[in-house]
């Protein structure tokens, strides 16, 4: 009997942690199961006469279709809550197509109060990139060309109508810059050179950055500099020597200097990522340098001094443009955003320019409503995924919600915010505001995503969703129970870990078949 006891607290403390605002009936519900399993004693010392309770296994189907989606942000500027990421380069996949990365960045002084003698004269010009280490590609060295072109138009800030770029959806002013957003460029380029880049070295760095820093030495970390043309410098020069409001006021100087977009190579076989930042204590030290000459005013000696350019602080915004040519691909039909089709029974995911597959749980609601006083003790949805060396999975799908339309919800705009939140303590808002499958401890404190996570070792992702589909069992209103989601690659964007959906280009393929939803659940026996 003590050693019964023993057990049951600390399965007490379990289901209280993982049940906590399922308490009561719920609880009592699985202790006197776990009771009767462990020894046929009742906790008044009594023989049970029968089974009070009852554990089934139940694998419910998921179904689900291919779609593309067009509200993918990847802007860069310090009010985003994800850490900036770059992305440039092209490489090719046979399921996928050809994907191209271009960078689009502001920049501007760093410090405006320098004085610059009118006699210097400029030594040289260089954009320098920072990477973050994230590559994706061909999975084999190569070397990659990096060409910079001045933009024609200026970057208007996202609260500006900007001609031709969608907003958010279901969000109304809201409008950053998206995978498809696009700025014209001088064609004739001021700049480019060609870079190596190893895989491998690169994946090292990477797992580096996020769990061993201390091995890295910031001063000496890779960093890819691009030779600016003398005409481009001299501009700058000038503009710095003379000092006006052009120069010392960010506003003015960003309608004169508009911007700069890095392209890839045609021969790139893979997609680089760079951090803009300009903090060269740790590991960004991407800036645009001049170096220049002028006399001392005491000696008379020319001494070499230089100016940086930031690429990311306030007021300056970056984005990557994304493009995907699928001619020749099972994904060359796809239609218009927010069309599903069936394909032939493959699904698919690609960050960047995004393909996602959505899933429905409405065979969960005919399973779940046939059977009363369900408790579920495990609900877990899994995806085996086919094995792409080197096209490596992304590290993390996360639910979104889509309403009737196929379209995301945002918190931001209000729409069902009052009536979501308190039905949902299961739903969540992401870092962008999105409605996904997480815990809401309050109406502002988030608390986790329930992400499907990956295991390489397994193939497969999976997520515990125990939490969300009581939920939805206990919701009784058809218009509060929400079945539709599409998996959306995103994680916390800090240096080394998965990137999210629109700061990377990791893609993968899956048959239908292979998505099962595992329902452990205890229901009250039937007794004569």
């Amino acid at each position: 009997m003590k050693k019964t006891i023993t057990a049951l607290n600390r399965i007490i403390i379990y289901i209280m942690n993982l049940w906590g605002r399922f308490a009561g009936s719920t609880i009592l519900a699985l202790i006197f199961l776990i009771s009767c399993k462990e020894d046929e004693t009742s906790l008044l010392g009594f023989k049970s006469t029968s089974d009070k309770f009852k554990v089934a296994y139940q694998e419910v189907p998921v179904t689900s279709s291919v779609m593309r989606i067009d509200s993918v942000l990847t802007y860069n500027n310090l009010t985003h809550a994800a850490n900036p990421r770059l992305l440039v380069g092209r490489y090719v996949d046979n399921v996928f197509g050809e994907i191209t990365a271009e960078a689009y960045t502001q920049f501007g002084p760093v410090n405006t109060t320098i004085n610059v003698a009118s006699s210097a004269t400029l030594v040289s010009g260089f954009l320098v990139l920072s990477p973050d280490f994230y590559q994706y590609g061909d999975g084999v060295s190569s070397s990659n060309t990096f060409t910079v072109h001045e933009l024609l138009d200026s970057i208007p800030h996202f609260t500006s109508p900007i001609k031709g770029i969608p907003r958010v959806q279901d969000v109304l002013g809201y409008q950053p810059y998206y995978f498809n957003s696009n700025i014209p460029y001088d064609p004739t380029p001021i700049g480019s050179t060609i870079y190596s880049i190893d895989p491998s070295g690169y994946d090292q760095k990477h797992d580096d950055l996020k769990n061993n820093p201390g091995k890295l030495d910031h001063k000496t970390i890779d960093t890819l500099k691009i030779p600016l043309n003398s005409l481009f410098s001299n501009k700058l020069l000038v503009m710095a020597k003379n000092k006006t409001s052009d120069y010392t006021t960010l506003s003015r100087f960003r309608r004169i200097f508009k911007g700069l977009v890095i392209r890839p190579g045609a021969t790139d076989t893979k997609v680089v990522g760079f951090n803009p930042d300009i903090d060269s204590t740790k590991f960004s030290k991407s800036r645009l340098i001049l170096t220049y000459d002028e006399p001392d005013a005491t000696t008379g000696k020319m001494v070499r001094k230089t100016i940086n350019f930031s690429l990311f602080n306030t007021g300056l915004i970056g984005f990557s443009k994304i493009t995907a040519d699928r001619t020749g691909t099972p994904l060359a039909s796809l239609p218009a955003p927010g069309v599903e089709v069936e394909l032939d029974g493959t699904r698919y995911y690609q960050s960047g320019d995004p393909v996602t597959t959505k899933v429905n749980f409405d065979k969960f609601l005919e399973f779940a409503d046939t059977i009363p006083n369900l408790v579920f003790n495990s609900v877990q949805l899994s995806i085996d995924v086919d094995d792409a060396t080197p096209f490596t999975p992304p590290k993390a799908l996360r639910l979104r919600y889509l309403n009737a339309s196929n379209k995301f919800v945002n918190f931001n705009s209000a729409v069902n915010t009052e009536a979501t939140f308190p039905l949902y303590p299961s739903m969540t808002a992401d870092e962008d505001g999105w409605y996904v499958i997480g815990q809401k401890i309050n109406q502002l404190i988030t608390g986790s995503f329930f992400d499907l996570i990956y295991s390489a070792e397994n193939k497969r992702y999976t997520a515990d969703l125990t939490d969300f589909f009581q939920t939805l069992y206990k919701v009784k209103d058809p218009e509060f129970r929400y079945t539709n989601f599409a998996l959306v690659g995103f994680a916390p964007q800090n240096v080394g870990t998965a990137p999210q959906i629109g700061k990377s280009v990791n893609r993968t393929v899956f048959n239908k078949d292979n998505v099962k939803l595992k329902i452990f659940y205890t229901v009250p026996a039937i007794t004569k």
